[in-house]
C-alpha cells in the first residue's frame, strides 16, 4: 500500500494484461473507510495493511472490469459490503453478490459524501465518483471513463458490454467542469495511475478526449 493523499492510500498494481493494469485505492474516513474499484486474488499484504489502516465498510465498483474472487475476500476478512451500480450487476456476481446497488440519488449513510456519476460510455453501467476531502483536496474517481495512458489521456468504448460513442461524450461532458484537483482512475497504461491536476487541466484534457472521440465515433 501507498498514500497518495493524506486519506488516500492505494494498492499495488494488479495486472489485467500486458499493457493494462488497475491499483484499487481505500478513502481513510472518519464514519469507516470504502475501498473504491477491486483488487485481485494473492494480494494479502495489502489486505493486511487495509486491515491495519481500520479495514472497509463498502467496496464500491466502478464496474464490472474491477470483479474478481477476491471480492469475496474483502467481505469476508472485514465484514464489508459490496456496491455497484444495477446496470453491473449481472457481470459482477458471477464472483460475489452485491449487497448494495447505488447511483447519483443514493442516500446510504455509509456512503455519505462520496457522490456517485453516472458515466456509461465504457460499459453501460459504468459510474465515477466525487469526493471532496476534508483536508482540502477534490477526488474524481473516474474508473475506465478516462484513463492515463503513456503520458496521454484515453477512452474506451467496450461494445459488448452496452458502450457506446455517444453515452460517452455525454459523460464526458458531465466529468468536464468538476474541476478536480486529484484524477483518480482505476486501469491505466504506463507508470502514471493518479494525477494531480493544475488550475484548467482537467477541463483541457477533457476536451481534447471528446475532441478524438467525436473524430472517430461512426456517423
Amino acid at each position: 500500500m501507498k498514500q497518495i493523499q493524506p486519506d488516500l492510500w492505494q494498492t499495488s498494481p494488479r495486472v489485467i494484461d500486458d499493457m493494462v493494469a488497475t491499483h484499487a485505492y481505500l478513502l481513510i474516513r472518519p464514519s469507516g473507510n470504502l475501498l473504491l474499484y477491486g483488487i485481485g486474488e494473492g494480494q494479502d499484504a495489502d489486505l493486511d495493511a487495509i486491515e491495519e489502516l481500520g479495514g472497509v465498510v463498502v467496496q464500491v465498483l466502478s464496474h464490472r472490469d474491477e470483479t474478481s474472487p477476491a471480492l469475496n475476500q474483502v467481505r469476508h476478512r472485514f465484514g464489508s459490503r459490496l456496491a455497484c451500480s444495477e446496470l453491473e450487476v449481472s457481470s459482477i456476481s458471477v464472483d460475489a453478490e452485491p449487497d448494495l446497488i447505488v447511483g447519483p440519488d443514493c442516500d446510504d449513510p455509509a456512503l455519505a459524501g462520496l457522490e456517485i456519476i453516472d458515466t456509461p460510455g465504457h460499459t453501460d453501467g459504468s459510474i465515477s465518483f466525487r469526493y471532496e476531502s476534508p483536508h482540502g483536496k477534490s477526488y474524481l474517481f473516474t474508473g475506465d471513463t478516462i484513463v492515463p495512458s503513456l503520458g496521454k489521456w484515453a477512452t474506451f468504448v467496450v461494445d459488448q458490454y452496452g458502450g457506446t460513442f455517444e453515452a460517452m461524450e455525454q459523460s464526458l461532458v458531465k466529468l468536464r467542469d468538476m474541476e478536480p484537483d486529484v484524477v483518480v482512475p482505476s486501469a491505466f497504461v504506463g507508470e502514471v495511475s493518479c494525477v494531480e491536476m493544475g488550475e484548467g487541466e482537467w477541463a483541457s484534457i477533457v476536451d481534447h478526449r471528446l475532441e478524438r472521440l467525436r473524430a472517430i465515433a461512426p456517423a
